[in-house]
Parts: structure tokens; sequence; C-alpha cells
């Protein structure tokens, strides 16, 4: 019993190993997400409490990844004062986060131990390794879309967006640097690289692996396996890939800021933060005229504050003198809607609200958020409960400052001028590639827009989005420009590679051109959709030779 308990040694190891290679470090070390399931494999197979097994492997991936949850503390942006109350609403948040996710990986383990345990009674080899190679691919890529809907559910509440958006932590990400995944990901999205990471590991477990891991043969198969990891990992990043070509390219101005999130912010703050956006903003005017799109961070409050203090007739001659040209601006703001009043207060909804300014004309158009990060934007009805244990007055005070309404489903395409149109996507929606997806199309342009200060400007979190924004600009292929308040900026282009980055988080302005694409990607026209389907029918194929065998006593 002892030595089987030791088998669960192998599955954190696991866990560990796709963790490293997962983005978020000073360091990349992406090439082990090709060998990081293998340890799991080798314990799955030896048939020892299957869902222990898969679960232990995600928790020790998700305790490791989602460690960017500990810049939360302390809550002072939900106006939570107490260090101790802090901790332990983080710490509880965290665990069941982690432990949540995991419990995916642990009905994988279960299904691949009954996978195993089917497919071993083909007396073929050929056909026992086939459906290895096919099956197991195709069952974790179902729980892992399955798991996409796992968050949302695990954190449900009045703001809840459900939907197949939540994919944090997701292996493809791993991948980011990686040219090749980049491109496939333009047909078959995160999904189907996915399925190609797990296909990978199987196969090296195969080499590595005849019945255990031992034998005279192991040094020259782990050469084998480590050859074939440097040809797919450095093949793609020596192959030359030409820059995409268009004839329409845009100059953009990203703003850069770095303003602490607070519950209710005093006016000499908000003052002090209004002065440094018309600060960025002037130098962008000076230095950088040629500038056609300028984006703002998300909730900057820009256009609201400028109402504060100009008038209607005002603003327009504000803009008249700082630019010669029209601009498109974009900027996030918290907005009141009177016209949409809660249930439970009766006061006005808020939203997190986009707003398009027309330089030399008005506002054009605006979009409302809509996939809300619990906690941050709403208080799931888990996190309200666990908030009132420890602070009863605080979930009444959340709730009329910073409890959010998911906007209207209807996307919203900004056209300025006909000249280029943008696709918004605010924040966690980066997250969603089939929000995305749906949002990009009929876009020139991705702008996503991002505030990290809930999580105290973490280094981690915005490392691990900018992967993240990687993919959804190549499943699209659109380019992506990012604000960010207390973050990274930075710059996409159509292909998944990244033009231009701010190196810290420091209040700063990025600008250059990017080359748009009008070209619509096979991802972007018909989703994961296929990725799934193709799935679900490898393994009713399976499932149906099996039963069919079984019925005619035969073999294959």
């Amino acid at each position: 019993m002892a030595k089987n308990y030791k088998l669960l040694i192998f599955a954190g190891l696991s866990g560990i190993i796709l963790a490293l290679a997962f983005p978020g470090w000073s360091f990349n070390l992406g090439f082990l997400i090709w060998i990081g399931l293998v340890p799991l494999f080798y314990a799955l197979n030896k048939g020892y409490r299957p869902f222990l097994t898969g679960f232990i492997a995600g928790l020790f991936y998700f305790l490791i990844t989602f460690r960017w949850f500990w810049s939360i503390y302390p809550l002072d942006t939900m106006g939570i004062q107490s260090r101790f109350a802090s901790l332990i609403i983080v710490f509880i948040i965290y665990i069941i986060s982690s432990a949540g996710m995991a419990v995916f990986w642990g009905l994988f383990g279960t299904v691949y131990s009954l996978q195993f345990s089917a497919s071993s009674k083909f007396k073929k080899r050929s056909w026992q390794l086939i459906s290895c190679l096919l099956v197991i691919p195709a069952l974790f890529v179902l729980f892992e879309y399955a798991r996409s809907y796992g968050f949302g559910l695990l954190w449900a509440g009045s703001g809840t967006f459900f939907g197949p958006h939540w994919t944090m932590g997701n292996l493809a990400y791993a991948l980011a640097d990686n040219n090749l995944a980049l491109k496939i990901s333009s047909y078959v999205g995160i999904y189907g690289i996915v399925f190609l990471i797990i296909l990978a590991n199987l196969l090296f477990f195969k080499i590595l692996a005849k019945k255990n891991l031992r034998g005279a043969g192991l040094p020259v198969r782990a050469g084998i396996v480590i050859l074939i990891i440097l040809l797919i990992t450095l093949g793609p990043k020596l192959l030359k890939q030409k820059p995409p070509s268009s004839d329409k390219k845009i100059n953009f101005a990203l703003i850069q800021t770095n303003q602490p999130t607070k519950i209710s912010p005093t006016p000499k703050e908000t003052l002090d933060a209004f002065k440094e956006q018309l600060d960025l903003l002037s130098r962008v005017a000076k230095k950088y005229p040629e500038s056609q799109l300028i984006i703002f961070p998300e909730a900057s409050d820009f256009f609201k504050n400028l109402s504060l203090f100009l008038t209607g007739s005002q603003i327009p001659n504000y803009f008249s003198n700082l630019f010669k040209e029209p601009k498109l601006i974009v900027a996030g703001a918290r907005i009141i809607d009177t016209n949409d009043r809660t249930p439970s207060t009766g006061s006005g909804q808020a939203y997190s609200r986009v707003f398009a300014l027309d330089t030399k004309k008005d506002i054009i158009g605006f979009y409302d958020k809509r996939l809300l990060m619990p906690g941050g934007e709403f208080l799931s009805y888990p996190m309200r409960f666990i908030v009132n244990l420890l602070s009863k007055t605080k979930v009444s005070e959340f709730g009329g400052m910073r409890e959010f309404g998911v906007g209207n489903k209807k996307v919203s395409t900004i056209n300025f001028r006909g000249q280029f149109s943008v696709a918004p996507l605010v924040c966690s929606e980066l997250l969603s590639p089939s929000l995305a997806r749906k949002t990009t199309q009929g876009a020139d342009v991705i702008v996503e827009m991002a505030s990290y200060g809930i999580f105290h400007g973490s280094g981690i979190l915005a490392k691990q989005n900018l992967a993240i924004a990687r993919f959804r600009a190549a499943e699209n292929q659109k380019p992506l420009l990012a604000a960010s308040n207390m973050g990274l900026s930075y710059a996409i282009n159509s292909e998944g590679n990244v033009g231009f980055v701010t190196q810290n988080s420091e209040a700063q302005i990025l600008t250059g051109s990017i080359a748009l694409n009008s070209q619509k990607s096979w991802y972007n026209k018909v989703g994961d959709l296929p990725t799934i389907l193709a799935s679900l029918a490898l393994i009713t194929s399976f499932g149906l030779l099996t039963t069919f065998r079984r019925i005619k006593g035969g073999s294959y």
C-alpha cells in the first residue's frame, strides 16, 4: 500500500513540471509542456485511485499557476481594511478555485483508467495504440472545455455571464512563443493545440516505457524524446516568419497609467489620476500627432472626469485644439444607468462601459463589459457568504460601489470614418476564445483594455495575459492593441507576434503602427465546435467499437 501511495508523487511532479512551463515566470520553460504529463500517465497506468491521481496533478498545477490570486491581498480594493480578514478570504478563494479546477483533472484520471482498461482488451497492440493515442487526447479536450465553464459555475453570482469563457491555466498558453502553435490555432483554436500536447505526451510516454520506466534501452529512448522536443520547440523559432503583408496600417498610441484601484478614492486622488491622463494624452498630441487610434485602460474614467471640468461645448474645443486631424479615442468608465435599476437596491445599475469618441464629432459608440470578474466586479454567492461571515457591513458597501451588471449580449464593433473598425475586449474577456471570436467578426483590430489595480499590479498575471492575448490575435488573425493600468501594454500582430511592449508598469505611452487584416481565419469562421465535435466523435466511435466487440465476441 505504501508503495502505491508513492505514485501520487509522480502526479504531483506532473503538476509542477506543467506549472513551470506555463507563462508568468522570468524564465521560459514552455518546452516542458511536451513531457509534463508523462509522470501522470505513468501513475494512471498503475491504476491506483485514478481520480485522486489526476486531482493531485491538477491541484499542484493550479496552485502554482493561480499564485497571482495572492496579489489581491490585502482586500482594500473591496473596502476590507482588516489584514486578517483579507488573508482568510483570499486563502479560501485561492484554495477553492485551485481545487475546483483540479476536479476536472481528477475526472479525466477516472475516465482515463476506464479507457485504458477497455483498450487493453484489444488483442492487437496496434488497436491498443490507436485507441490510446486518439481517444485520450479527445477525452482531455472535452474535460478542458468543460473546465472553461467550471470557474463561472463555481463562483456564480448576479454578474455571471455563463459560457466556455474561463480558460486561464489552459495548457496551450504555454506555447505562446511557438510560431507553429500560434499558426495552428488559427484553424483549430486552443483546444486543437491541447489535443496535440496530450498526443505528444502520450507518444513520449510510450517511447520511454513499455511496461515500466526501467530497462536497458531507456537512455536511447530518452535521447529520442529530447531530440524530438528540441525539433518541435526550436524548429518553429528557426523558421523565418514573414510579417503580415497589408496595404492598410494604422498608427496607434496606448496610454498606460499607474493608478491604484480604490473603492472610494478621495477628490485629490481622482484629480491626480486625471492630471496623469491629461499629461499622457498631451504627450501623444505633441510627439506622435500621426496616431489615429488612442486607447486608455479599463475603467480609466477619462471622459467622465473630462465632463466634470469642461462643459459640453468646451469638450469639442479641447480636442480640436489638441489634434488637427480626427482621432478615435477609446476609454472605459464606471457608469450608473438610472434607466436600469437593480431589484435589490432600486438604484441605477453600474456597468463597466467602453466609450469611443471621434475627436471631431462626439461619442460614436459604446460597449458594456459582459464577462465580469468575480470578487472584482461582483460578489459571487459563495464569496458573499465568506465575506459576510468575516465582515458583514462590507457586503452592502461593495454592492453599492463595485457591483457591476452584465452588459448587453449584442456585439459592438466601432467603425471610425470607414478607415478601420475596432472590437473591444475588456480585461477578463480576453480569457474567452468564443467571446473574442464573436466580437472580432467584422473588425480590423482588437482593442484590449485592462486594469490590474485590484491585483496591485501583479506582474505574474500581466505576463500570463500577454501569452493569452497572443493566442486571441493568432486565432482570429487580427492585430491586438492592449492598454493597461498597473500592468503591461502591448501591440500584437495578426500572427500572434509581439511587436511592441512596455518594459514595466509605470505610467507611459506606447506608440507605433500595425498592419490590419481584413481576412477571417478559419477559426474566426467556425470556432471551437469542429474540435469539440471531432473529440466527441472519436470517443463515441471507440465506445461503439468496444461494445460491438463484446457483443460479437471478436478481437481486433
